[in-house]
């Protein structure tokens, strides 16, 4: 071998080694490239995590307070106020059967509401809770004052609105959301009709829903079952039928229905009213002379005198239209 072979021997021995140090050390590099690129991703993956669990338990939570704000269906405190203001008014420590009535129509209605996924926001029950304590303001004979009614619940201001107050409101303002909701369900239909429907329906689903704690509530505070509310009849000539409600006037003769407007027949006799459209006949058509038995007026209308409505026990048709 000449001494140049030994050279390019000693040359390439020389290149070879700085070849696999290049090589080492660009291994080594692109491993920290990897490694350093790596890390952001990881801490961006356990930061994402924290915020999904943190958002995650601040539904949670806000669900749980609103949750802890909805109070219960026959709520026994608003029975304990109208068993107060029955004791002031009578002198007994006794709830008597109309209040007993008006709490389960009131209490229907909130529960019908609830079923219809109808919840007001806060807004609309600070609304009504301001309402409420309004109408406590104003001194009635008929009821005992703010301070007397305190002192019979033995509670103070913030103990009436938070056991007595909140409760009622929230349950107002769900109110207010099931009437405006009725009204795409009854269209054209009188405001005492469309308001008795809806309470005969909301009842409907009370009971239907809630029998057993109704007969407990019932038992608990001695209320009896039997209907003790007069029972009146009206009786009269149908002159309009619509599709949730019917008219009759009193004293109206055969030969003047259609021979006079609905307008005129009413004020002529100076009579009329209207009844909800509910278990009556299919034959029932204008001119039928009717018995409507009813328990107690629903409404009345101030831009006509004479009409009235009442709620409806049954009725039957005494003569046909000819």
């Amino acid at each position: 071998m000449s001494k140049m072979d030994a050279r390019v021997v000693r040359d390439l021995s020389e290149s070879k080694k700085r070849v696999m140090t290049n090589v080492v050390q660009h291994l080594q590099q692109r491993h920290e490239k990897k490694s350093a690129k790596r890390w952001p991703y990881g801490v961006l993956a356990m930061i994402l995590s924290v915020c999904i669990g943190l958002f995650i338990y601040q539904q949670y939570n806000e669900q749980q307070q609103q949750a802890s704000t909805i109070p219960p269906v026959l709520d026994e405190r608003i029975l304990e106020l109208y068993l107060q203001l029955d004791s002031f008014m009578n002198g007994k420590n006794r709830l008597y059967k109309a209040s007993f009535d008006n709490f389960l129509y009131f209490e229907s209605t909130f529960a019908y509401a609830q079923s219809k996924k109808l919840v007001p926001t806060q807004e609309q029950v600070d609304k009504a809770l301001e309402q409420f304590m309004q109408e406590w303001s104003y001194e009635d004979d008929t009821r005992p004052t703010y301070d007397k009614l305190l002192q019979m619940l033995q509670v103070t201001n913030e103990g009436f609105i938070e056991n007595f107050g909140k409760p009622i409101a929230y349950k107002m303002a769900t109110f207010d959301l099931l009437w405006e909701a009725s009204q795409a369900d009854y269209k054209d239909v009188s405001s005492p009709i469309r308001t008795w429907l809806v309470e005969q329906e909301a009842m409907n689903y009370l009971e239907q829903h809630y029998h057993k704690d109704i007969a407990s509530l019932r038992e608990k505070y001695k209320i009896p079952e039997k209907d003790s509310q007069m029972k009146l009849i009206r009786s009269g000539t149908v002159l309009a039928i619509k599709e949730h409600e019917f008219l009759v006037v009193s004293g109206v003769l055969a030969s003047e229905v259609g021979q006079k407007s609905v307008d005129e027949l009413v004020q002529k006799h100076s009579n009329g009213t209207w009844f909800p459209l509910v278990d009556v006949p299919q034959t029932l058509s204008v001119g039928d002379r009717v018995e409507v038995q009813y328990r107690q007026s629903i409404g009345n209308d101030d831009a006509q005198p004479f009409i009235d409505y009442k709620d409806i026990v049954e009725m039957k048709i005494v003569k046909e239209s000819p």
